[in-house]
C-alpha cells in the first residue's frame, strides 16, 4: 500500500476514492462499488474496496479484507450482493465472512487466497464450517494453487489445477 501510495505521489496522481453505488463499465461486465462505505480509522482491512462484478447472468463478489464490522455495513447499504463466486474476505479469516453476509451473498462457489504455511492460520476452521454448511463449491489457493474464474455472460466456472 504505501509503495502504491508513494509512486502516485512521485508520479503526480491524483487520488481517486471509490463511491458506493458506482457502476463502471468494461466490455459488457459492470463492477459496482459497494465498500467501504464509511470512515474505519486505523482498520485498514475494513477500508477494502468492495466490488460486485455482473457480466451477463453471473455475479462474482470481491470484499478484500473487509471485517465483520464492514460487512454489516454493506448489507445495510441496500445493494443486493448476491452472486455466483464469492471470493471470501480476509484470506478466509474468522473475522470476516458473518453467517449473515453469507446468507445474503449466497453464492455457488468461494474461493480463498491463503498461502500454504502462513502464520496467520488462515483460513480458520469456523469460516470454512460455515462455507460448509452452506454447501458451496469451495477452492482455496492454499490447496489448489492458482484459481481462474471465468464467464462470457452465459456461462462460467472456476479452473484449478
Amino acid at each position: 500500500y504505501d509503495d502504491v501510495v508513494q509512486t502516485m505521489k512521485n508520479k503526480g496522481y491524483k487520488t481517486t476514492y471509490p463511491v458506493v453505488g458506482e457502476t463502471y463499465t468494461i466490455g459488457g461486465a459492470a463492477f459496482t462499488i459497494i465498500a467501504p462505505n464509511k470512515e474505519y480509522g486505523n482498520d485498514m482491512n475494513s477500508w477494502s474496496v468492495g466490488v460486485l462484478l455482473q457480466n451477463g447472468n453471473h455475479r462474482f463478489l470481491f470484499t478484500g479484507d473487509a471485517e465483520e464490522g464492514a460487512e454489516q455495513d454493506i448489507l445495510q447499504n441496500g445493494i443486493d450482493i448476491s452472486a455466483d463466486v464469492y471470493k471470501v474476505a480476509h484470506h478466509g479469516s474468522n473475522t470476516a465472512t458473518s453467517q449473515a453476509f453469507l446468507d445474503a451473498v449466497h453464492p455457488t462457489y468461494a474461493v480463498i487466497s491463503a498461502g500454504e504455511g502462513n502464520s496467520y492460520g488462515h483460513p480458520h476452521a469456523e469460516t470454512l464450517e460455515r462455507l460448509a454448511k452452506w454447501g458451496v463449491s469451495l477452492y482455496n489457493t492454499k490447496d489448489r494453487g492458482a484459481v481462474s474464474m471465468y464467464t462470457d455472460g452465459r456461462e462460467y466456472g472456476i479452473q484449478s489445477p
